[in-house]
Protein backbone atom coordinates (compact mmCIF):
# COMPACT_ATOMS: atom_id res chain seq x y z
CA UNK A 1 0.00 0.00 0.00
CA UNK A 2 1.35 3.17 -1.20
CA UNK A 3 1.70 5.85 1.56
CA UNK A 4 0.56 8.93 -0.31
CA UNK A 5 0.73 11.53 2.61
CA UNK A 6 4.55 10.35 3.08
CA UNK A 7 5.47 10.45 -0.84
CA UNK A 8 4.13 14.07 -0.52
CA UNK A 9 6.37 15.04 1.42
CA UNK A 10 9.19 13.53 -0.20
CA UNK A 11 8.34 15.54 -3.62
CA UNK A 12 7.38 18.52 -1.38
CA UNK A 13 11.12 18.23 0.14
CA UNK A 14 12.83 17.63 -3.70
CA UNK A 15 10.48 20.40 -4.97
CA UNK A 16 11.88 22.84 -2.16
CA UNK A 17 15.52 21.63 -2.42
CA UNK A 18 15.19 22.09 -6.30
CA UNK A 19 14.00 25.61 -5.50
CA UNK A 20 16.96 26.42 -3.44
CA UNK A 21 19.35 25.31 -6.15
CA UNK A 22 18.15 27.29 -9.02
CA UNK A 23 17.88 30.78 -6.73
CA UNK A 24 20.78 30.40 -5.34
CA UNK A 25 23.39 27.28 -6.58
CA UNK A 26 25.96 26.16 -4.85
CA UNK A 27 29.74 27.02 -4.88
CA UNK A 28 32.09 24.44 -5.61
CA UNK A 29 30.08 23.43 -8.91
CA UNK A 30 32.25 24.51 -11.70
CA UNK A 31 30.20 22.56 -14.40
CA UNK A 32 26.79 20.94 -14.53
CA UNK A 33 26.82 18.02 -12.25
CA UNK A 34 24.16 14.88 -12.13
CA UNK A 35 21.24 15.84 -9.24
CA UNK A 36 20.76 12.28 -9.26
CA UNK A 37 24.63 12.04 -8.11
CA UNK A 38 24.75 14.92 -6.11
CA UNK A 39 20.79 15.14 -4.35
CA UNK A 40 19.13 11.38 -5.11
CA UNK A 41 22.03 9.29 -4.39
CA UNK A 42 23.04 10.54 -0.86
CA UNK A 43 19.52 11.39 -0.13
CA UNK A 44 18.93 7.89 -0.65
CA UNK A 45 21.27 5.80 1.36
CA UNK A 46 20.66 8.38 4.13
CA UNK A 47 17.58 6.78 4.15
CA UNK A 48 18.35 3.33 4.03
CA UNK A 49 20.85 4.06 6.90
CA UNK A 50 18.68 5.42 8.89
CA UNK A 51 15.77 3.08 8.41
CA UNK A 52 18.90 0.19 9.54
CA UNK A 53 19.74 2.04 12.05
CA UNK A 54 15.98 2.42 13.70
CA UNK A 55 15.38 -1.84 13.24
CA UNK A 56 19.10 -2.67 14.16
CA UNK A 57 17.82 -0.18 17.84
CA UNK A 58 14.40 -1.23 18.24
CA UNK A 59 13.89 -4.52 16.17
CA UNK A 60 17.43 -6.17 15.10
CA UNK A 61 15.69 -9.57 13.98
CA UNK A 62 13.83 -7.24 11.35
CA UNK A 63 16.51 -5.81 9.26
CA UNK A 64 16.43 -8.91 7.01
CA UNK A 65 12.55 -8.42 6.40
CA UNK A 66 11.79 -6.41 3.46
CA UNK A 67 8.52 -5.43 4.48
CA UNK A 68 9.54 -4.10 7.72
CA UNK A 69 12.35 -2.45 5.98
CA UNK A 70 10.01 -0.52 3.28
CA UNK A 71 7.29 0.47 6.12
CA UNK A 72 9.63 4.10 6.22
CA UNK A 73 6.73 5.55 8.50
CA UNK A 74 7.74 3.60 11.35
CA UNK A 75 10.72 4.95 11.88
CA UNK A 76 13.91 7.24 10.29
CA UNK A 77 16.88 7.71 12.87
CA UNK A 78 17.19 11.07 11.38
CA UNK A 79 21.10 11.88 12.98
CA UNK A 80 22.55 8.47 11.30
CA UNK A 81 20.48 9.45 7.85
CA UNK A 82 22.18 12.83 7.94
CA UNK A 83 25.87 11.60 8.68
CA UNK A 84 25.54 8.95 5.58
CA UNK A 85 24.09 11.33 3.56
CA UNK A 86 26.94 13.99 4.27
CA UNK A 87 29.61 11.08 3.93
CA UNK A 88 28.30 10.43 0.09
CA UNK A 89 28.64 13.46 -0.82
CA UNK A 90 31.80 13.96 0.76
CA UNK A 91 32.73 10.77 -1.07
CA UNK A 92 31.39 12.51 -4.51
CA UNK A 93 33.33 15.55 -3.69
CA UNK A 94 36.78 13.45 -4.09
CA UNK A 95 35.79 12.06 -7.07
CA UNK A 96 35.36 15.38 -8.45
CA UNK A 97 38.41 17.14 -7.31
CA UNK A 98 36.89 19.28 -4.97
CA UNK A 99 37.24 19.48 -1.11
CA UNK A 100 35.37 17.78 0.72
CA UNK A 101 34.39 19.58 3.50
CA UNK A 102 33.97 22.34 1.20
CA UNK A 103 31.15 20.39 -0.85
CA UNK A 104 29.35 19.47 2.05
CA UNK A 105 29.48 23.15 3.39
CA UNK A 106 27.78 24.47 -0.16
CA UNK A 107 24.74 21.82 -0.21
CA UNK A 108 24.54 22.60 3.37
CA UNK A 109 22.02 25.35 2.94
CA UNK A 110 20.18 23.24 0.10
CA UNK A 111 20.29 20.19 2.84
CA UNK A 112 18.53 22.36 5.32
CA UNK A 113 15.85 23.59 2.57
CA UNK A 114 15.06 19.66 2.27
CA UNK A 115 14.43 18.93 5.48
CA UNK A 116 12.51 22.24 6.40
CA UNK A 117 9.99 21.34 3.17
CA UNK A 118 9.54 17.85 4.68
CA UNK A 119 8.84 19.08 8.00
CA UNK A 120 6.63 21.89 6.82
CA UNK A 121 4.39 19.20 4.84
CA UNK A 122 3.36 17.34 7.89
CA UNK A 123 0.06 18.68 6.40
CA UNK A 124 0.13 15.77 4.31
CA UNK A 125 1.02 13.31 6.98
CA UNK A 126 -1.70 14.11 9.12
CA UNK A 127 1.62 15.30 11.25
CA UNK A 128 0.89 18.74 12.34
CA UNK A 129 0.66 18.11 16.18
CA UNK A 130 1.75 20.99 18.43
CA UNK A 131 0.49 22.35 21.99
CA UNK A 132 -3.53 23.02 22.34
CA UNK A 133 -4.40 26.83 21.04
CA UNK A 134 -7.66 28.37 20.14
CA UNK A 135 -7.46 28.10 16.69
CA UNK A 136 -5.13 27.04 14.53
CA UNK A 137 -5.30 23.30 12.78
CA UNK A 138 -7.39 20.10 13.81
CA UNK A 139 -5.50 17.00 13.03
CA UNK A 140 -7.39 14.43 11.34
CA UNK A 141 -9.52 12.45 13.87
CA UNK A 142 -9.00 15.10 16.79
CA UNK A 143 -11.84 17.91 18.11
CA UNK A 144 -8.94 20.10 19.53
CA UNK A 145 -6.91 22.48 17.28
CA UNK A 146 -3.21 22.93 17.90
CA UNK A 147 -0.29 24.69 17.07
CA UNK A 148 1.24 23.64 14.06
CA UNK A 149 4.86 22.46 15.22
CA UNK A 150 6.00 20.63 12.07
CA UNK A 151 5.21 23.85 10.33
CA UNK A 152 6.92 25.97 12.56
CA UNK A 153 10.16 23.52 12.25
CA UNK A 154 10.37 23.68 8.37
CA UNK A 155 10.23 27.82 8.50
CA UNK A 156 12.73 27.42 10.95
CA UNK A 157 14.72 25.38 8.88
CA UNK A 158 14.72 27.46 5.88
CA UNK A 159 15.16 30.63 7.70
CA UNK A 160 18.76 28.93 9.25
CA UNK A 161 19.43 28.10 5.57
CA UNK A 162 19.26 31.03 4.49
CA UNK A 163 21.57 32.60 7.36
CA UNK A 164 24.02 29.68 6.83
CA UNK A 165 24.09 30.44 3.61
CA UNK A 166 24.55 34.24 4.44
CA UNK A 167 27.64 32.98 6.87
CA UNK A 168 29.09 31.39 3.89
CA UNK A 169 29.28 34.60 1.22
CA UNK A 170 30.56 36.09 4.75
CA UNK A 171 33.66 33.89 4.60
CA UNK A 172 32.99 31.73 7.15
CA UNK A 173 35.55 28.58 7.03
CA UNK A 174 33.68 25.59 5.56
CA UNK A 175 34.26 23.35 8.96
CA UNK A 176 32.51 25.74 10.61
CA UNK A 177 29.65 26.46 7.98
CA UNK A 178 29.00 22.48 8.76
CA UNK A 179 29.00 22.51 12.11
CA UNK A 180 26.84 25.78 12.55
CA UNK A 181 24.52 23.76 10.19
CA UNK A 182 24.09 20.81 12.08
CA UNK A 183 23.56 22.86 14.95
CA UNK A 184 20.96 24.81 13.93
CA UNK A 185 18.89 21.80 12.42
CA UNK A 186 19.84 20.08 15.99
CA UNK A 187 18.14 23.05 17.81
CA UNK A 188 15.01 23.49 15.70
CA UNK A 189 14.71 19.29 16.38
CA UNK A 190 15.33 19.85 20.36
CA UNK A 191 13.17 22.58 20.82
CA UNK A 192 10.55 20.96 18.30
CA UNK A 193 10.56 17.32 20.03
CA UNK A 194 9.28 18.52 23.23
CA UNK A 195 5.81 18.76 21.52
CA UNK A 196 5.85 16.22 18.94
CA UNK A 197 4.09 12.72 19.64
CA UNK A 198 6.22 10.16 21.54
CA UNK A 199 5.73 7.04 22.92
CA UNK A 200 6.04 6.64 26.83
CA UNK A 201 7.12 9.28 28.91
CA UNK A 202 10.60 11.24 29.15
CA UNK A 203 12.46 12.15 25.89
CA UNK A 204 12.54 10.39 22.68
CA UNK A 205 15.77 8.57 21.54
CA UNK A 206 15.79 11.54 19.17
CA UNK A 207 15.48 14.57 20.99
CA UNK A 208 18.36 13.16 23.81
CA UNK A 209 20.26 12.95 20.61
CA UNK A 210 19.62 15.70 18.93
CA UNK A 211 20.34 17.94 22.01
CA UNK A 212 23.98 16.46 22.41
CA UNK A 213 24.69 17.24 19.02
CA UNK A 214 23.61 20.24 19.20
CA UNK A 215 25.48 21.11 22.56
CA UNK A 216 28.65 19.47 20.13
CA UNK A 217 28.09 20.95 17.34
CA UNK A 218 28.06 24.55 18.53
CA UNK A 219 31.11 24.15 20.86
CA UNK A 220 32.26 23.41 17.78
CA UNK A 221 31.75 26.17 15.51
CA UNK A 222 33.10 28.52 18.26
CA UNK A 223 36.72 26.20 18.36
CA UNK A 224 37.15 26.49 14.28
CA UNK A 225 35.98 30.07 14.32
CA UNK A 226 38.55 30.50 17.30
CA UNK A 227 41.09 28.94 15.23
CA UNK A 228 40.64 30.22 12.08
CA UNK A 229 41.17 33.95 13.55
CA UNK A 230 44.18 32.76 15.38
CA UNK A 231 45.51 31.28 11.45
CA UNK A 232 44.50 34.99 10.18
CA UNK A 233 46.18 36.68 13.18
CA UNK A 234 49.54 34.75 12.09
CA UNK A 235 49.33 35.14 8.82
CA UNK A 236 48.99 38.81 9.16
CA UNK A 237 51.94 38.86 11.57
CA UNK A 238 55.08 40.34 10.11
Amino acid sequence: MIDYGLLMSVIVAWAASSFAWRVHPPDTFDSMVSALDVLLVPGFVGLVVGRLSTLALDDPRAIGSISDMIVIRSGVEFWPAVAAAALMVAWSARRSNVHPVARVAALAPVAMVAYGGYEAACLFRDGCYGPPTPVVLTPDGLSTPMLPVGILMGASAIAAAVLVRWLGERGWPSGAIVSVAVALIGLILSIGSIWLPKVGGGLSRQHRTSIVITIVAGLATGALLMLGARRATGRATP
